[in-house]
C-alpha cells in the first residue's frame, strides 16, 4: 500500500527541520553532500507541472535561506563522519535545486536541495578534465561537468545502500550522521554535540 504524505512525514519527523501543513523538508540518509535534504509539498492533483512549480518557490527560497544561514560549518561541528563521507569541506558555493525524484505520487511535488561546497566543485571540475582528456594550457579557466559529478555519486551512494537500511552495517552508518542532531540546528534548538570537536579531514570516499 502506497504511503500517504502523512505517512511519509511521521517516517521521516526526526530529520524534518521546516515544515507547515502542506510542505515539509528533511535530511535524507543518503546523502549526496553534507545537508543535502529533500522538500515535498502537497498539491492539486489536477495541478498543472508550471503552476506546482510556482507554488514551491515560497518554499524552497525559505528552505535555501535557512541552509545558508543554520546549516553549521561541515569542519567546525559535531559531524565528522557526515562530512566525510559526503567529502564535503571548504566554503558554502550554492544550493543545487534539483527535480529529480522517480516516485512522486500524484498531488505531490518533490525537490532535492543539495548545499554545494567548495570541495565538490573541485571534484567536479576534476572529474569534468579528467574525461575530456584537458590540458590546462590550452585553457585553463576550463569547467563543467556538474550532472556528471552527481551521476558518480548517486552510484556510489546506490552501492553502500546496495542491502537496504534494515542492513546493520546500513543502519550504523546512518546513525553515525547524527542527522536529528543536525536537523534540530538547522530547526534552531540544540541538543549535546554528537563529537566534543573536529578537525577537517578530507574523505577518502563512501566507506563500504
Amino acid at each position: 500500500m502506497a504511503k500517504t504524505f502523512n505517512d511519509l512525514r511521521k517516517d521521516v519527523e526526526d530529520r524534518i527541520w521546516c515544515q507547515t501543513e502542506d510542505a515539509f523538508a528533511f535530511l535524507v540518509d543518503q546523502p549526496h553532500t553534507f545537508g543535502h535534504s529533500q522538500l515535498i509539498m502537497r498539491t492539486p492533483e489536477s495541478e498543472d507541472e508550471d503552476c506546482s512549480f510556482l507554488g514551491a518557490v515560497p518554499h524552497i527560497a525559505k528552505c535555501i535561506k535557512r541552509l545558508r544561514t543554520a546549516l553549521p560549518s561541515p569542519d567546525a561541528g559535531g559531524w565528522k563522519t557526515l562530512a566525510d563521507y559526503t567529502q564535503t569541506w571548504g566554503r558554502y558555493e550554492k544550493t543545487l535545486v534539483l527535480r529529480v525524484s522517480a516516485n512522486e505520487a500524484r498531488g505531490w511535488y518533490k525537490v532535492h536541495l543539495m548545499p554545494y561546497y567548495r570541495s565538490h566543485l573541485d571534484a567536479t571540475i576534476k572529474l569534468y578534465r579528467a574525461t575530456h582528456n584537458y590540458k590546462k594550457k590550452e585553457d585553463p579557466t576550463r569547467k563543467g561537468g556538474l550532472l556528471h559529478w552527481l551521476g558518480q555519486r548517486e552510484v556510489l551512494l546506490d552501492y553502500d545502500m546496495r542491502k537496504g537500511r534494515e542492513d546493520a552495517i546500513v543502519n550504523e552508518r546512518i546513525n553515525s550522521f547524527h542527522l536529528d542532531k543536525l536537523a534540530d540546528k538547522l530547526r534552531g534548538r540544540t541538543r549535546a554535540r554528537p563529537n566534543k570537536s573536529i578537525q577537517r579531514t578530507r574523505a577518502r570516499g563512501p566507506r563500504r
